[in-house]
């Protein structure tokens, strides 16, 4: 073994040990990520969609069991109580079953962008919101995966894997299989593995065969995807920095297209690049018999710092090129989203890492900007777009 290869396996066994230390740590006593996540009555109902009166009445009528209590007397909720309320009183968040997942990719290939942290607190609000959530992670870098308690390593000997799915070398078939739980009672994942950086050398070898051996390497992400489709309301897809055939795989299965964009020149300038290049890449693939056309675009204005006077000068010509597509609301920077993902969670598995007021403020500002997308995102099932967020739920506590 060479010195240069040698060095880095020290380096990367030295960084795993580390990394497990450090997981020993946050997730004690078992090293796993375990949801603690409770709610008092008003936040509990307003997750539901009631009022606190409303399901004190439901509870009192034995429609709903009584709430967990504290050795204090307060009642609490856990995230499981609230799928089981929702369920009891009849209220339905997600689409319809015979309608189709929303595909949201959430891509840009600038790096820093906040792509992975935004997927990943993108699919815990939805899922906090009664929504079923399959969450695809199709970076080799596996930062989504890590985020929900997977590590990549760890499927080096599986052979149900995304990168065996999308492998024109691979016998493996059912993308079923590849879906993994997570922590999250209403949240899947396909996990991100070593095999996926394969996976894009074979899904590239088909350039040498043409025809029709293109095509199907092109639509292997969106044939696996139709076959689960019907199984969840959204499904978020985590694409790599770049655009090889794992990135236009992306960009075939995907209904809707999320572009974070720092206020920043360059992240600005550089997203100018990514969106030219998403248009000839849709082009390529409607070239090569696969039709492309998003139901919706939006571009989120992410790590934004109000207090920074270019960022402002910023946020105003994103707001004047974007519009109509960039959200009303810029993610705000926050050392409590630092301090989160530093600890393998999002804003909502997690507590304040400083003041509560910072803490709320920086949870109240993801609310909004994911309300947003949430309503994007129900306009496109045909039984909620007429009438909005609130369509589809039914039966009043």
């Amino acid at each position: 073994m060479s010195f240069t290869v040698n060095t880095l396996r020290n380096v990367t066994t030295a960084c795993q040990q580390m990394r497990d230390h450090i997981k020993t740590i946050v997730f004690r006593p078992d090293a796993h990520k375990t949801l603690d996540i409770t709610f008092g009555p008003t936040v509990a109902a307003e997750l539901i969609g009631r009022t606190p009166e409303a399901l004190a009445k439901a509870e009192s009528k034995g429609r709903l069991p009584q709430p967990k209590q504290l050795p204090n007397g307060r009642r609490y909720y856990t995230l499981e109580d609230l799928t089981q309320i929702r369920e009891a009183l009849g209220i339905h968040v997600g689409k319809q079953p015979d309608e189709d997942a929303v595909v949201l990719a959430v891509q840009n290939f600038k790096g820093g962008v906040g792509k992975s942290t935004i997927t990943k607190h993108l699919a815990d609000y939805l899922a906090l919101h009664g929504y079923r959530v399959l969450v695809i992670d199709c970076d080799p870098q596996a930062s989504t995966t890590t985020m929900f308690d997977i590590q990549p390593e760890t499927l080096i000997d599986d052979d149900q894997t995304l990168g065996a799915f999308l492998s024109p070398r691979s016998t493996f078939s059912n993308f079923a299989e590849t879906i993994r739980d997570t922590p999250w009672p209403t949240i899947k994942i396909v996990p991100s593995s070593l095999g996926l950086q394969d996976a894009e050398w074979d899904l590239t070898s088909t350039l040498r065969e043409g025809g029709q051996a293109v095509r199907e390497s092109l639509q292997a992400l969106r044939i696996g995807i139709a076959s689960v489709t019907k199984d969840f309301d959204v499904i978020l897809l985590d694409p790599p920095p770049a655009m090889g055939f794992l990135g236009l795989n992306v960009m075939a299965a995907a209904t809707g297209l999320l572009i974070p964009v720092p206020a920043r020149q360059l992240d600005y300038l550089s997203t100018i690049h990514f969106m030219d290049t998403i248009a000839d890449n849709i082009e390529i693939l409607e070239q090569n018999g696969t039709p492309v056309n998003y139901g919706f675009i939006r571009v989120v204005c992410s790590t934004f710092s109000p207090n920074k006077p270019g960022e402002n000068d910023m946020w105003r010509i994103m707001q004047a090129t974007y519009a109509g597509l960039l959200l009303g609301q810029p993610i705000l920077a926050s050392e409590e989203i630092k301090n989160a993902t530093q600890a393998f969670r999002s804003i909502y598995e997690s507590k304040p890492s400083a003041s509560h007021q910072t803490y709320t403020r920086c949870r109240d500002n993801l609310d909004a900007v994911f309300g947003e997308v949430e309503q994007q995102i129900r306009q496109q099932w045909p039984s909620t777009s007429l009438t909005g967020v609130d369509a589809g739920v039914s039966v009043a506590a």
